[in-house]
C-alpha cells in the first residue's frame, strides 16, 4: 500500500462501460453513497437518489441528481426510486455504532434490502443491481486473507444483519436477478466521520495498540472503493459475482496509527495497553447510556475491532475486473487528515492545510 499510482479516481485502465441509463443510488447522503453519486454524475450518468431527507440531499440535487424522498423501509418510496432505473446501487443502512439497537440494523439492512430486491425484480428494464455488502460478514479472519467464498462468521449486530441481507441477495441472484456483490474493506478518506474518533485519539496522543499480538486491518481509500463499485455496475464480468475491495496489502493497526501520526505531524506514543486493562475499560464503556457510549474511549465492539485481524484476498477483483487499489496508504491518510483540518474536525496549526479535497464540507451520516 505504499507504492505510487494514479491520482485518486483514476484507474490503472478505464473500465469498459455499458450505456449508463438511469442509475439509482440508495444511501446517497452517506460517505460512500455520496462519493459514488458525485462520480456517476461526473461521468455523465443520469442519477436518482433515495434519501430520507431532501435537505441532506440538497447538495446532490444541486449537482444534478434527481431526489426521491423516503426511507429504505418504505415500500412505496423504494418502488418509486427503482422505477425506470437500469442500474441500482444499494448502499443504504447504518454502520456499526455503539448503542444502536439490533432491530435498527435488521430493519434497514435486511427488510430494506428485501424491498429493494422486490422492486428490482418487478422492474423490466433493470440491467444490474450492485449490492454493497461488507467484508465484515466474514468476521475475524486471523492470520490468513479470507476469500469471497468462505463461510459467514459475523461478530456483531451490524455484521449479522449484513450477512442476512447478503443471503437474501444471493437467493434472488439464484432466481435470475442480475446482481453483483461488492464487499468493501475499511473505507477511509475525505468526507468520512466514522473513523474520526480514531484520528482524534491519535492527535490527542491517547491511542496505544492493545496487547502484544499485532492486529491487521485492510483499508481502502474512498476513490479506489468508488472505482470498484463503478466497475461492478458497468462490467459484464461482474454479473453474478462477489468481490472484496481493499488495499493491495493489509496493515497492522500500530502501523496505521504511525502513518496517521506522521500525517498529523506528531510522534506516535511508544508501548501498548495490556489486554486485561483494555477489557476493564471497555466494560465500563458498555455501561454508559447510548449517546455517551458513542464517545467512550473503549467499548467491547471497539476493543474487538482493535484486537482482531481482518484481512482479505483481493485477487478476484484484479483478475475479473482489472481492479487494484491505486492510492498508497500514506497518500490517502494525508488527504484524509487535510480534509479534517480544512473542515475543523481536527485542530490544525497555521499553514498545515495544504491539500484541497473534492469531498463535501458538511458532515455525512455514516452509511445512509
Amino acid at each position: 500500500m505504499t507504492g505510487t499510482g494514479p491520482e485518486p479516481g483514476q484507474a490503472a485502465c478505464p473500465p469498459p462501460g455499458r450505456p449508463l441509463g438511469l442509475v439509482l443510488v440508495t444511501g446517497a447522503t452517506g460517505f460512500l453513497g455520496g462519493a459514488l453519486t458525485r462520480r456517476l454524475l461526473a461521468d455523465g450518468a443520469r442519477v436518482r437518489v433515495l434519501a430520507r431527507s431532501a435537505d441532506k440531499a440538497r447538495v446532490l440535487a444541486g449537482l444534478g441528481a434527481e431526489v426521491v424522498t423516503g426511507d429504505i423501509t418504505d415500500q412505496a418510496a423504494v418502488g418509486a426510486a427503482v422505477h425506470g432505473a437500469t442500474t441500482v446501487y444499494h448502499l443504504a443502512g447504518p454502520l456499526l455504532v455503539p448503542g444502536v439497537p439490533t432491530e435498527e440494523y435488521r430493519r434497514a439492512h435486511v427488510f430494506g434490502t428485501r424491498l429493494v430486491l422486490d422492486s428490482c425484480a418487478a422492474e423490466p428494464g433493470l440491467e444490474r443491481l450492485v449490492h454493497c455488502s461488507t467484508t465484515g460478514v466474514l468476521g475475524v479472519t486471523g492470520a490468513h486473507r479470507a476469500e469471497e467464498d468462505e463461510p459467514f462468521r459475523p461478530t456483531n449486530d451490524y455484521e449479522r444483519a449484513k450477512a442476512d441481507a447478503e443471503t437474501e441477495v444471493r437467493r434472488r441472484m439464484g432466481d435470475g436477478l442480475p446482481v453483483a456483490i461488492a464487499r468493501p474493506g475499511l473505507v477511509y478518506g475525505p468526507g468520512d466521520i466514522h473513523l474520526l474518533s480514531f484520528f482524534r485519539a491519535i492527535e490527542r496522543r491517547m491511542f496505544l495498540p492493545i496487547g502484544r499480538r499485532p492486529a491487521w486491518l485492510h483499508p481502502i481509500y474512498i476513490d479506489d472503493m468508488i472505482e470498484g463499485l463503478v466497475r461492478c455496475g458497468r462490467q459484464d464480468a461482474a454479473l453474478g459475482e462477489c468481490f472484496h475491495f481493499a488495499g493491495t496489502a493489509p496493515v497492522p493497526i500500530s502501523e496505521l496509527a504511525r502513518v496517521i501520526a506522521r500525517a498529523l505531524g506528531i510522534r506516535p506514543l511508544p508501548g501498548y495497553i495490556p489486554l486485561p486493562v483494555a477489557k476493564a475499560v471497555a466494560g465500563l464503556g458498555d455501561l454508559l447510556p447510548p449517546e455517551p457510549r458513542q464517545r467512550a474511549p473503549l467499548t467491547t465492539s471497539r476493543l474487538e475491532f482493535l484486537t482482531n485481524s481482518r484481512m482479505y484476498d483481493v485477487d478476484k477483483a484484479r483478475r475479473v475486473l482489472g481492479f487494484a487499489a491505486a492510492t498508497s496508504l500514506p497518500a490517502g491518510i494525508a488527504r484524509a487528515v487535510a480534509w479534517y483540518w480544512e473542515h475543523g474536525y481536527l485542530p490544525a496549526a497555521q499553514g498545515q492545510v495544504t491539500a484541497r479535497s473534492q469531498a463535501p464540507a458538511t458532515p455525512r451520516e455514516p452509511a445512509w
